[in-house]
């Protein structure tokens, strides 16, 4: 036989047990017996028999990506223009049989691949909450992207502002020392920090390095090396990096900017003690406050999302999965990925006076869903019980920024679950329903419901209800996003005791 020509990194992805069924089936249409073969890239059997000593007399080639990645033949005698037509298209279904399991491979192994930088996203959210100061962070962050990696040596350097250049503050490999660090690798550094947004691989993808920035500010730059002339970086390095020091960048950025605050914080109590609690002296102790208060409102928040994430990511490693559970599980982490982008700009919206949303039209229904997923996870279990109902308005239309109204229901109902977990109750109920040219949602739960003597200003900014772990921007987000929106949010004495918010937004 003709030998194939193919890429190394293809393969045919179909087991014994699919080759067998579906040759089975061919070869009983035409009444034949042992008479189809499949073979690999390289004219390996890998199903049925083959006749060294004798030409098939039909064969066709299967391919994945427009590669070949094998063949299929058939051994009889005499021509057969119909199962010369019918092979043709027993290859064809082969090869889409194949792609579809490749691609089912390769989203795995992306899954595989985010839950490692999902994980370190989240080891770096711990320990910003803990307090770490920016030298730990950039150390942890450059072994944990080694560990993932495994480079030869490595490097990060932190923007000096007052030089104008950067300085490797940690780094490891057996030439390792500020020296080595100096020279051509710095000016890399220096120059992808300065011209790129993206990782970029030099010198035959031998090094790799990766700006560390958020918005316009300069912070760093990371840097790997691979010394043996055999390793190469790829593209999913590039990638890989990418997504890690944009977000490393931003929690540099944020530590920065704690300690910056910590200092400013310092400096004004020696003032305070020197003036004397000046007026102006306390409006900058204030905003220092607000400050604190708005980074601490963005960690509590990033807590249930990215528990959530790391609860689907520790099923996804469960070796009897499905692929259809694979898949499902893959996608509400994509999910959680999107609602965690979303809260981060939230909270930056919110202190900029910019609600920021982009509606779309979309129906009750799909929309619901989607609250219903983020709400009821599946796979994870809740100990609160939450009713969700919306049959009645499910085929009216709403005109919404999914990915921030969702918001709304998640502070509402995570809020009643916190109250519910810690003072009592048992379930929350989610109602939406049609009301004249509007659409009504309710949330209310069996639990304490909200002390009286802040009900007035409940919806104002850092007004909290008691919880240890709140910092009371949630109901300010949820009233200007239902604002946002074409609606008024109130508040009520729910009929099972506990809290009930209503509000409604136009139908589109």
């Amino acid at each position: 036989m003709q030998s194939i020509a193919i890429k190394a990194a293809m393969n045919l992805n179909l087991t014994s047990n699919d080759l067998k069924n579906l040759v089975m089936k061919f070869e009983a249409i035409f009444g034949l017996e042992n008479a189809v073969a499949v073979f690999d890239a390289a004219d390996q059997l890998v199903y049925g028999a083959s006749n060294d000593d004798v030409l098939p007399e039909y064969r066709e080639i299967i391919y994945v990506n427009n590669q070949p990645v094998g063949s299929v033949a058939v051994y009889c005698s005499g021509a057969d223009p119909i199962l010369q037509r019918t092979l043709t298209f027993f290859a064809t279904s082969l090869s889409q049989l194949a792609q579809e399991a490749q691609r089912r491979d390769e989203m795995a192994d992306e899954v595989l691949a985010r839950y490692d930088e999902l994980n370190l996203i989240y080891e770096l959210g711990s320990k910003f909450a803990q307090g770490v100061a920016q030298e730990e962070i950039v150390q942890f962050v450059l072994m944990e992207t080694n560990r993932i990696v495994q480079a030869d040596a490595g490097v990060i350097y932190l923007w000096d502002s007052e030089k104008s250049n950067i300085t490797p503050v940690s780094h490891f490999g057996n030439k390792s020392t500020a020296d080595f660090w100096g020279g051509r690798l710095r000016e890399l550094a220096l120059s992808t920090l300065y011209a790129y947004d993206q990782a970029q691989l030099f010198e035959s993808d031998r090094v790799i390095c990766a700006p560390l920035r958020f918005n316009d500010e300069l912070l760093g730059s990371l840097l790997l090396i691979y010394e043996r002339e055999d390793n190469r970086f790829q593209a999913s390095d590039i990638n890989l990096l990418t997504t890690l020091t944009q977000n490393t960048a931003l929690f540099i950025y944020v530590a920065r900017l704690v300690a910056k605050l910590a200092h400013e914080k310092a400096e004004l109590e020696k003032t305070l003690k020197e003036l004397q609690a000046t007026k102006d002296k306390l409006s900058q102790n204030e905003r220092l406050t607000i400050v604190g208060q708005t980074v601490g409102s963005l960690i509590h928040d990033m807590r249930k999302p990215l528990s959530n994430v790391m609860g689907y990511a520790g099923l996804l490693q469960e070796t009897d999965l499905t692929h259809e559970e694979r898949f499902e599980f893959a996608g509400q982490i994509i999910k959680y990925i999107e609602v965690f982008s979303s809260m981060a700009q939230e909270v930056l919206d919110y202190t900029s006076g910019d609600a920021g949303v982009n509606k779309s039209l979309t129906s009750v229904e799909t929309f619901m869903t989607y609250v219903a997923d983020l709400l009821n996870p599946p796979g994870l279990a809740r100990d609160t019980k939450i009713i969700i109902t919306y049959d009645s308005a499910k085929d009216f239309t709403i005109s919404v920024d999914a990915q921030r109204f969702v918001r709304v229901f998640q502070n509402l109902v995570n809020n009643s679950v916190d109250a519910i977990e810690t003072q009592g109750g048992s379930q929350v109920e989610l109602r939406v329903e049609a009301v004249g040219n509007m659409i009504r949602f309710v949330v209310e739960d069996d639990g304490p419901g909200v002390p009286e003597k802040i009900i007035d200003t409940l919806f104002q900014p850092f007004v909290t209800m008691g919880k240890s772990n709140g910092t009371g921007l949630g109901l300010a987000i949820v009233d200007r996003m239902v604002m946002a929106h074409g609606g008024k949010i109130r508040y009520e004495t729910s009929r099972m005791g506990g809290a009930r918010f209503v509000f409604s937004i136009p139908q589109a």
